[in-house]
């Protein structure tokens, strides 16, 4: 990976304050520019190849950056107020940071909790703007109540149980303070039909074409909700992992008993994930 030189401040003045500067410029930032990327500390540091492949299926360091981007672009242009004016984030599911790392130079709290302690760890140890903390699969968050004005979660329920997906739901429930924000990911009608459509995606998740075809049934005329368990590094006894697809009538019927459902942003995130914004009560 090829790095600048430190440039004088004049050049990147509208991003030399990460994301509390201008938000566009500093998303370009993250970005390599003809191969090269930004000095050390400009930026926030990438996590080792086999980290990024474990929690996203990615390697390439220009992948992982740009999906991040993406993330933060897509949960911008949903959030009610700029992302850096929360006083208290909780990213559920940091990962290795892959959304987190655009929040360098963010100067609220910025909670990072996951299940898997070499994330945790990574992110412990190298992004500083980031309090990590190592949750237990099925046990209460270890946070108190009314702790965040803003939750974000990317790629978590779209691979829980039911019941692991409604035990978390009250979690962030409860860590949430009365009117906050809540943009969390699901795979949709729109996740689906991409994989009955497109021979990459349906490879990518790896599902049984029966199984595709009755989560369909599900979604269009069943209670909405299909889990399909996968063996991964995180399923265990104690944690259900999976691919996991949800109906939007689904979510306005059963979130909508823990929180008000702002919207349902089909797609949202590379026209694959939608995006559901919450307010907390």
């Amino acid at each position: 990976m090829v790095v600048a030189e430190k440039e004088p401040r004049g050049r990147d003045e509208a991003c030399a304050d990460g994301v509390d500067g201008d938000l566009n410029a500093w998303l370009e930032r993250n970005l390599p520019r003809g191969g090269v990327w930004a000095p050390e500390g400009e930026i926030a540091p990438l996590p080792p190849a086999e980290l990024m492949r474990v929690t996203s299926g990615l390697t390439d360091p220009a992948h992982f950056a740009s999906h991040g981007v993406d993330f933060m672009r897509a949960l911008s242009a949903l959030s009610p107020v700029p992302l850096r004016d929360f006083r208290s984030i909780l990213d559920f599911g940091v990962g290795v940071g892959r959304l987190a790392r655009m929040f360098h130079g963010f100067r609220g709290r910025y909670v990072g909790m996951d299940v898997d302690p070499s994330n945790i760890a990574w992110v412990g140890s190298h992004l500083s703007h980031v309090e990590a903390v190592l949750t237990a699969p099925r046990m209460p968050l270890p946070a108190a109540d009314d702790s965040f004005d803003a939750v974000v979660s990317i790629s978590v329920f779209s691979h829980l149980s039911e019941r692991d997906h409604l035990f978390y739901l009250g979690e962030l429930a409860r860590v949430a303070r009365p009117g906050a924000t809540l943009m969390l990911s699901i795979h949709g009608a729109r996740a689906l039909q991409r994989a009955i459509d497109e021979a990459p995606i349906f490879e990518m998740l790896a599902i049984p074409r029966q199984v595709v075809d009755a989560t369909a049934v599900e979604l269009c005329r069943g209670r909405g909700y299909s889990f399909i368990r996968q063996d991964c590094h995180l399923d265990s006894d104690a944690y259900d992992y999976g691919i996991t697809f949800v109906s939007e009538a689904y979510v306005r019927r059963e979130w909508a008993g823990r929180f008000d459902v702002v919207d349902v942003a089909i797609g949202a995130l590379h026209d694959f994930q939608d995006v559901v914004v919450l307010k907390a009560r």
